[in-house]
């Protein structure tokens, strides 16, 4: 049986379950990226699989892009001049100012390092071109091979090309023949499957190169499949025998499957909030699902304070399974509270001053979601 979908609204792209699954998409990034440097998946072999993998959250974030997007704009699509540039400054509102204050705070970090003496870690991350390359989100066009400064911003990076895109991908779309319409997410997984083999990684953990490609699939899948679920044409058993996908793809070691799994959770989710009633307060997982966005960007600092505990305490695996508790803690502080004292007050503040952009929802109900990762093999100590 179909599942009946709601109106595509602005209410529709708050879905609070698929606001809690941002939380745990971006913990599983954060893991990750924990795990590089403290080898925990060493002492836990059973536990490789999945954190090793956790690269594949940015994938999750892809695909609630598209998904998202779909959610509250395939009803009401931005048409014109005027609707397109009112899709943008929303789009601008809420990521670019928290993306502008991580990076002049890494700026100003690293600038006092240098006058410290301390010894930075490949010190040539940290030149001009490539900070005005990452200010103004390019540093994930193909126009640079190595990661520097706020260097998960290089998923920001795509996802704002996503969003230049997105009015011409959704008004095609919309042109698509309703029989056609199911072509979109397997021609997406099949693109991603070829992916997944392209040496060196044989994997989908592509990010400053072929990126682009990697979000651009997952963005049109999850379009694609926001079209079929919101027309009705999705079975309701479908999403959850696509989830089984998840863990046969991990252990499997193919990234492609486990992305297939992760579209089948974000249905599952969708079509389980069809029928439940809206909270009375926001949850803590759901704050953490609307802070994602600041988890990522603020990651990067807590990454200073992680290695420079393991440089001096050298821990055994009970210490790094300790510095990983903390560092998690530690990661999802620092992205509350940029998400509730920066993000939040500047998209207020910039959507209060513009003409025509309409009300920013009250925190407890944040829009599309944003996200990020990087590639195991590239990995460097923090600053």
């Amino acid at each position: 049986m179909a599942a009946t979908a709601r109106p595509a609204t602005d209410a529709a792209a708050r879905h609070a379950g698929l606001t809690r699954l941002r939380f745990f998409l971006i913990g599983w990034v954060v893991l990750y990226h924990l795990n590089l440097p403290l080898h925990v998946a060493d002492g836990w072999p059973w536990a490789g699989p999945l954190l090793w993998h956790g690269y594949l959250g940015v994938d999750g974030f892809f695909l609630l892009s598209g998904f998202a997007l779909w959610l509250g704009y395939g009803t009401r699509p931005p048409r014109g001049a005027a609707g397109i540039g009112r899709f943008l400054l929303r789009r601008v509102a809420k990521i670019w100012p928290l993306h502008l204050a991580a990076l002049l705070a890494l700026a100003l970090l690293v600038a006092v390092i240098t006058a410290l003496g301390v010894p930075i870690n490949d010190p040539d991350r940290f030149a001009a071109r490539d900070f005005v390359l990452q200010m103004l989100l390019l540093n994930g066009w193909e126009t640079t091979e190595r990661f520097s400064w706020n260097y998960p911003s290089w998923a920001l990076s795509v996802e704002w090309a996503g969003y230049l895109a997105f009015p011409a991908l959704l008004a095609g779309l919309l042109r698509l023949p309703r029989s056609l319409a199911a072509l979109v997410p397997v021609l997406g997984f099949a693109g991603l499957w070829l992916l997944a083999q392209h040496p060196p990684n044989n994997s989908l953990n592509h990010t400053l190169h072929l990126g682009l490609v990697r979000f651009g699939l997952e963005f049109a899948i999850g379009l694609g499949l926001g079209r079929l679920a919101t027309e009705g044409r999705m079975p309701r058993a479908l999403p959850w025998l696509a989830a089984a996908a998840l863990p046969a793809g991990l252990w499997l070691w193919q990234d492609a499957l486990a992305v297939l799994g992760l579209a089948g959770v974000m249905l599952a989710v969708w079509q389980a909030g069809l029928r439940a009633t809206a909270p009375a307060r926001p949850g803590l997982l759901l704050r953490l699902g609307e802070a994602s966005f600041g988890i990522y960007l603020g990651w990067v600092f807590v990454e200073v304070g992680v290695v420079g505990a393991i440089r001096l305490l050298q821990p055994g695996f009970a210490g790094s399974l300790a510095i990983m508790a903390a560092g998690f803690v530690a990661t999802l502080a620092v992205g509350w509270c940029a998400w509730r004292w920066v993000e939040v007050p500047a998209h207020r503040w910039i959507l209060a001053r513009t003409s025509g952009a309409g009300a920013l929802p009250r925190p407890g109900h944040a829009g599309p979601p944003q996200r990020p990762g990087r590639p195991k093999a590239a990995w460097k100590p923090g600053v």
